[in-house]
């Protein structure tokens, strides 16, 4: 019988390596970024109005700092009391507004299933008090 010797590298970046990290605790989804080999960007609207914009706190003062094609983020809010779908509009952590009410539930769903979608600002124009806020929403898969 011949005896059998193997030595182990130390894995150094992989999958592996990072499913072995999350299972022990050391890292966590909201620490983790993995880039996407074959990442693409589905539009899913083109051009669609942010919702609630003049009730946004600092809403001018946002806007005015916002450059233009600016990266929005969507951040779902199943807790909400008035739209269980609600899907809340930021940039840079400050809320601009809501996805429209008929046109949230699928993407809330989208985004419950795990996927993730995002949106960069299309226009903006201020109307009186309140700020008209169109943006292009598509999800990353």
């Amino acid at each position: 019988m011949m005896a059998c010797s193997t030595t182990t590298q130390p894995d150094t970046g992989t999958l592996a390596t990072i499913t072995q990290a999350q299972q022990l605790g050391l890292v966590g989804a909201s620490t983790l970024s993995v880039p996407m080999p074959f990442e693409s960007k589905i539009v899913l609207f083109e051009s669609i109005r942010v919702a609630g914009t003049s009730h946004a706190p600092d809403i001018d003062a946002t806007m005015g700092q916002m450059p233009d094609e600016a990266r929005l983020s969507l951040v779902r809010e199943p807790d909400n009391q008035t739209d269980g779908w609600a899907i809340r509009v930021e940039h840079d952590g400050k809320k601009i507004g809501y996805m429209p009410a008929d046109k949230n539930e699928v993407l809330a769903r989208l985004m419950d299933g795990g996927k993730t979608l995002s949106g960069e600002l299309v226009s903006r124009e201020l109307r009186g008090t309140w700020w008209n806020v169109h943006m292009e929403v598509y999800l990353i898969d």
